[in-house]
């Protein structure tokens, strides 16, 4: 009883982001059929501090055979003394298909805000390639190209030099190595890099590290370092992001 009240205090410090990491929401089960996974993360501070922060994720996953549809969602919230400091939300909807045993053609689309970063829409939508470099038991590696259009509604004052709707088309890469340490130990690295084609020098970036201790067949814990970078945010809001999360994930 006493591990489970240690990982349950563990699962309460969490961090959320706008541009989301699909990849950890991925499923690599050969067998066709329906599976997901939830994350949740409460943390309330009451007496001095009068605090409360929430997040939610997950993912649902079809498995056709030789493709696979899965949707990510994500959100939290904040208030801090009576005033909200979080507010964000994230759908995504991903279509994969194997095209063989190395190479993948995946879509995407996404609708997403976050207030405290002033955006207050974007949507997204983009096609490309996914290459199974190595597919090893101990390790794992893929590499992505994709194309991306991105439009953005920031909420910002007319004398701001940023735009208010932003219209964008990105190249979207990424690359992940999955490590087994032990049996129930696992690390993954996933880092993307977004920059602008056209247009002025827009670069983003999106790095995860997660370890990962399996509990049992429906529950993993998984500690997070995520670091978030945007070569070109509003005014007032800063380039670079960093979150350290710890929580608890039930598989189905």
């Amino acid at each position: 009883m006493m591990w489970r009240c240690f990982l349950l205090i563990l699962g309460l410090v969490s961090g959320v982001f706008a541009q989301i990491n699909t990849e950890k929401y991925r499923q690599n089960a050969d067998s066709t059929g329906f599976s997901g996974l939830v994350d949740f993360s409460a943390q309330m501070i009451t007496g001095n501090t009068d605090y409360k922060f929430y997040t939610l994720s997950g993912r649902l996953n079809q498995n056709w055979g030789h493709s696979y549809t899965f949707i990510v969602v994500d959100g939290g919230m904040g208030r801090n003394k009576g005033q909200r400091i979080m507010d964000q939300a994230l759908a995504h909807v991903r279509h994969v298909i194997s095209l063989n045993k190395i190479l993948q053609h995946e879509s995407f689309v996404q609708k997403d805000f976050n207030k405290k970063r002033l955006l207050t829409d974007r949507i997204v939508m983009g096609s490309g390639f996914r290459l199974r470099v190595l597919n090893k038991v101990a390790f794992k590696m893929r590499v992505a190209i994709a194309y991306m259009f991105e439009r953005e509604w920031y909420n910002i004052s007319v004398n701001d030099s940023h735009q208010r709707q932003i219209d964008a088309h990105r190249l979207s890469s990424y690359v992940t190595l999955e490590y087994k340490l032990e049996k129930n130990l696992s690390f993954i690295a996933v880092t993307y890099f977004q920059p602008e084609i056209l247009g002025p020098k827009d670069n983003r970036v999106l790095s995860e590290n997660a370890l990962i201790v399996n509990l049992g067949k429906h529950l993993d814990l998984q500690n997070t370092l995520n670091l978030r970078f945007d070569s070109r945010p509003p005014t007032g809001v800063k380039k670079t992001d960093m979150t350290l999360k710890t929580g608890l994930s039930v598989i189905f």
